[in-house]
C-alpha cells in the first residue's frame, strides 16, 4: 500500500510539473497523471482492505492517530494558505517569475498616472486566479484604481469597450483605453506604450524597388514590425524611390527593408544629402541583391560583400533553407543597441550577408553589434540547398549587424545595418530577441537610448534562449523521465529498508 501510494504521488508530482512549466498536457504530463491516479486508487483499495480487518482496539487506536494527523496537516496547510492571503504576502517560486513585474513594465506604469484596470471573467474560467494576482500587482506598481466584473453581470461599460471572452483585461486613461485579451506582460506593455501615445518621430520608409511591405500581414510581410514601430510612438511614412529627390526635414530616420533592384542614382543622391545633414539610416539588406545601399554604406566605412555567412555551429536551416545558413546569434559587442543580449539571449537570422567595417575618418566610431560563431566562413551567394565546402575559406566572427555614428560639421550621422532582413518579417520578429535587437536599434539610431530595454514577451514564456516549453518537450525523456526513475527507486529502497 505504501509502495502504490509513494508511486502514485512521484508521478502526480511530476506530471502536474510538466503540465504548469508547459501550459500544455501532453503524452508524458498525460501517462504521468493516469499513472498517478490509478496507483493511489489502488493504494486506496489496499488501504480499505486492510481497515475492514483491523477490529482490534490496538490498531483502531493506531487508525485513529493516523486519521487525527491527516486531518491536522490538511488544517494547517489551509490555514496557512489563509494566512497568506489575509497578510497580503508573496512568493514567486515560478521558473519565468510570471508574477513579478519586469523592470521595462513597471516603469511604464509609473508613467501613467490615472490609470484604470478592469478585469472581465467567467467565474469557471481557471486562468483568473492567475489573471487576478497580475492585476493586482499592477495595482500595486501603478496606484491605479482596479474593479472586476462577472461578464454575466457587467455594467453597460462592458458592451462599451467590446468585451465578449472571459479573462479579460481593460487598461483606460482618460478617454482611450486599449483591450488585453491576452493578459501577459508582453500585451499589456504595448497596450500601455499605445495609451500613453508619445511622439518618438517620423521614420520614412522607402517603397518602390521591390522593398518588404510593411502593410503586409502574411509571413513574409512586415506588418508587425510597423505596428510595433507605431505602438513605440513612430509616425510611418512613404518614400517612394523613384520620385525621391529630397528627404523632407521632418523625417528623423530613413528605413530600407531589403530593396531588391538598384534604388536610383537622384535617390541615393537624397539619402547621402540626407545623412550628411545628420539624419538617420536603417538598412536591412540581403544576400545575392545589389540594392545601390551596399555604396552609400561604404562611403561611410560599412562594407557588404556580396557574400553569405556560413555559421555550422547554428545547426540544420529552417524549412527549406540550407544547414548553416540560418546563425544564431548570441556574441554581441558592448553597444547600447545590445543592452541585455547576451550568451542566454539570441537573435535569429535567416541568409544573412557579412559586413567589414573602416572608419573614413578616426574619429567615427564603427561597431560590429552581433557577430557569428568562430566557426562561420563566407561563402558566395548559394543556389539551391547544397552549401559548399568552405576549401580553406578563414573562420571567424562573421559581423551580421553593426552601428555607425559620425560627428561632422557640427551634426551627427548614425546608422544602423543589419545583413538580414527576414529576422524582422512578420515570421520570426518574435523570435528569441529578434524584436528587441531591431526596435533597440531604431531607438539607437534615433539618439532615443533612454528607450532601450529588454520587453516583456507576448508568449506567457521565458526565452532563455528558447521557449521553456520547447525545451521541457525536447528534454522530457533526460530532463524529466531520468529524475523520476531515480525518485521511485530510491523511495523504493527506503521504505523496504524501513519496512524490514
Amino acid at each position: 500500500m505504501a509502495t502504490l501510494a509513494f508511486v502514485g504521488c512521484v508521478a502526480l508530482l511530476f506530471g502536474l510539473g510538466s503540465y504548469y512549466g508547459t501550459q500544455h498536457l501532453g503524452l508524458f504530463g498525460a501517462a504521468n497523471l493516469a499513472a498517478g491516479a490509478a496507483s493511489l486508487l489502488a493504494a486506496l483499495v489496499a488501504g480499505a482492505r486492510r481497515l475492514g480487518r483491523a477490529g482490534g482496539p490496538y490498531a483502531r487506536r493506531v487508525i485513529a492517530r493516523g486519521l487525527l494527523g491527516i486531518a491536522g496537516a490538511l488544517a494547517l496547510g489551509i490555514a496557512s494558505e489563509r494566512a497568506a492571503h489575509w497578510s497580503e504576502l508573496r512568493a514567486d517560486w515560478t521558473f519565468e517569475r510570471r508574477y513579478e513585474l519586469s523592470a521595462p513594465l513597471a516603469d511604464l506604469l509609473r508613467q501613467v498616472p490615472g490609470l484604470r484596470i478592469t478585469l472581465f471573467y467567467d467565474p469557471l474560467d481557471p486562468r483568473i486566479r492567475r489573471t487576478r494576482l497580475l492585476a493586482k500587482e499592477l495595482v500595486r506598481v501603478s496606484g491605479a484604481q482596479y474593479a472586476e466584473y462577472d461578464l454575466d453581470h457587467a455594467p453597460k461599460s462592458g458592451e462599451d469597450y467590446g468585451v465578449t471572452t472571459s479573462n479579460t483585461l481593460v487598461l483606460a486613461l482618460g478617454g482611450d483605453f486599449q483591450v488585453v485579451d491576452r493578459p501577459v506582460e508582453g500585451a499589456l506593455y504595448e497596450a500601455l506604450y499605445r495609451l500613453r501615445a508619445v511622439e518618438a518621430g517620423v521614420i520614412g520608409i522607402l517603397r518602390g524597388e521591390g522593398e518588404g511591405d510593411p502593410e503586409r500581414d502574411t509571413r513574409l510581410g512586415f506588418g508587425g514590425l510597423a505596428a510595433a514601430l507605431a505602438t513605440e510612438g513612430y509616425e510611418l511614412r512613404s518614400l517612394v524611390t523613384h520620385s525621391l529627390r529630397e528627404v523632407p526635414d521632418e523625417i528623423n530616420a530613413v528605413l530600407a527593408i531589403a530593396p531588391q533592384r538598384p534604388i536610383g542614382e537622384r535617390a541615393q543622391a537624397a539619402l547621402r544629402r540626407f545623412l550628411e545633414r545628420g539624419g538617420a539610416l536603417i538598412a536591412l539588406l540581403e544576400p545575392g541583391v545589389d540594392s545601390g545601399l551596399e555604396d552609400l554604406l561604404g562611403e561611410w566605412g560599412i562594407h557588404s560583400p556580396d557574400e553569405v555567412v556560413i555559421d555550422p555551429a547554428s545547426g540544420e536551416g529552417q524549412d527549406s533553407e540550407p544547414p548553416g545558413t540560418c546563425p544564431l546569434v548570441y556574441n554581441y559587442e558592448t553597444h547600447a543597441a545590445t543592452r541585455g543580449l547576451d550568451r542566454n539571449r539570441m537573435t535569429f537570422f535567416c541568409g544573412a550577408r557579412p559586413f567589414d567595417l573602416r572608419k573614413p575618418e578616426v574619429d567615427d566610431q564603427l561597431t560590429a553589434l552581433a557577430l557569428s560563431s568562430p566557426q562561420a566562413w563566407r561563402s558566395s551567394p548559394l543556389k539551391g540547398r547544397k552549401v559548399p565546402d568552405p576549401d580553406g575559406a578563414p573562420r571567424g566572427y562573421q559581423a551580421i549587424a553593426v552601428s555607425g555614428r559620425y560627428l561632422r560639421h557640427g551634426v551627427e550621422t548614425r546608422i544602423f545595418a543589419v545583413g538580414d532582413s527576414d529576422f524582422a518579417s512578420n515570421r520570426y520578429l518574435r523570435a528569441l530577441y529578434n524584436l528587441d535587437l531591431i526596435m533597440n536599434g531604431v531607438h539607437w539610431a534615433l539618439a532615443r537610448e533612454p528607450q532601450i530595454v529588454l520587453r516583456p514577451k507576448i508568449r506567457d514564456t521565458v526565452q532563455f534562449p528558447l521557449p521553456v516549453q520547447d525545451s521541457l518537450q525536447l528534454l522530457y525523456g533526460v530532463g524529466l523521465l531520468l529524475p523520476e526513475l531515480l525518485l521511485i527507486a530510491g523511495g523504493l529502497v527506503w521504505l523496504r529498508k524501513r519496512s524490514a
